[in-house]
């Protein structure tokens, strides 16, 4: 059996240069055998800093296929889906940034090429690797609240300036990026919404489009999801506030927990459905509250760990932390809530994903015109 993976790197911009980076400095089982540069600036670098063999185009690289066990896909979202299935049909396993592309149907297409291959399939959803996501996911799986009744997120620590938007000819972009703040920023955050939490039935939105930006994509959006038994869940993502806020609250029937940076606090207390049928106040005059607070290590590289999880899941069929299906998922919800805002209507999940793809060329058509 193999004790090692040789990767290959498609796309050397920031994130892909961080990549080379770390796997030079060594990864117990990983090699960079391969890197894919379209300019000559990069492929430069790429020689300067590796010992790996630099091509200018994907298909100069599959044309070496034998260089190669596995893709890490870290290009503009658009060229994820034509990649990654380009890889799956050569027989390769695949490690790929996010977003799995930029629509449902992209997304869907992956995971079917992925399947028939039967090679791996990650997804760079690091998040999950957090102690303070980790550890709420315990609370959460242990009934420790009870059932959970409702959900509150809202995240303001991705702010990004004009010379932010400004550095990729394709960011912030309908007919680039595929969106705005939902499908870069928000993707990590909806993804650990739907590890967490689950997919909701349905879901409304107000996306505020070029709130605080010159652009026609999303920097700001509140979404509510509805989901079985009752529960409803509301996120808000912006892009555009200067102070720093990452709250997640999650009440259940029996108790809270609320998470704030590396800090969980979790409130307990009787039954309050039981306790709202039989008591005989008019409020919560009989209900106790025992309150405790759990500091969480702060989160390590994450990459790291990421690339191992993806090694052990090509040699030893470990699990991955993140796969195919959390891809669709997160981009359900990104598209879904695009869907919602330009229809001006709740929106049923599953989404019509040939729907949303042209309600989408609407959208990169009008932004041409402009």
């Amino acid at each position: 059996m193999k004790n090692s993976v040789r990767l290959a790197l498609i796309g050397v911009g920031t994130m892909g240069k961080r990549y080379a980076e770390m796997l030079e400095k060594g990864i117990e089982g990983l090699e960079l055998a391969a890197a894919v540069a379209r300019s000559e600036a990069n492929r430069n670098w790429i020689a300067e800093n590796t010992k790996c063999k630099a091509f200018a185009s994907v298909d100069e690289l599959f044309e070496n296929g034998a260089l190669f066990d596995a893709v890490l896909i870290v290009t503009p979202h658009r060229a994820h889906p034509e990649i990654a299935i380009k890889a799956f049909e050569a027989g390769k396993h695949v490690m790929c940034d996010k977003p799995a592309g930029i629509s449902v149907t992209d997304a869907e297409k992956m995971l079917k090429a992925a399947r028939a291959s039967g090679k791996k399939y990650g997804m760079m959803f690091h998040n999950r690797t957090y102690p303070v996501l980790k550890k709420l996911k315990e609370l959460l799986l242990s009934g420790r609240i009870g059932d959970v009744k409702r959900i509150i997120l809202e995240n303001t620590i991705y702010f990004r300036t004009k010379a932010y938007h400004d550095s990729g000819s394709w960011r912030s972009s309908w007919t680039g990026e595929g969106g705005g703040a939902l499908i870069n920023q928000g993707q990590h955050i909806l993804d650990y919404w739907q590890w967490l939490f689950g997919m909701p039935e349905s879901i409304f939105a107000d996306v505020k489009f070029g709130k605080y930006n010159d652009f026609t994509v999303d920097d700001e959006v509140t979404i509510v999801m509805d989901y079985k038994n009752n529960v409803s869940g509301i996120f808000i993502l912006t892009t555009g506030e200067a102070p720093v806020k990452e709250e997640l609250a999650v009440t259940g029937s029996k108790g809270k927990i609320t998470l704030s940076g590396d800090v969980i606090t979790v409130e307990n207390h009787a039954d309050s459905g039981e306790y709202g049928k039989t008591a005989p106040t008019f409020s919560r005059e009989g209900i106790e509250i025992k309150r405790e607070k759990i500091v969480c290590e702060e989160a390590k590289e994450p990459y790291i760990e990421m690339l191992e999880n993806f090694r052990d899941a090509v040699l030893y069929d470990k699990e991955l932390i993140a796969g195919g299906i959390d891809g669709l998922n997160t981009l359900m919800l990104t598209n879904g809530a695009y869907m919602s805002a330009w229809l001006g209507k709740r929106v049923s999940l599953p989404i019509d994903g040939k729907l949303y793809d042209e309600l989408l060329l609407e959208r990169a058509k009008q932004e041409e015109v402009k």
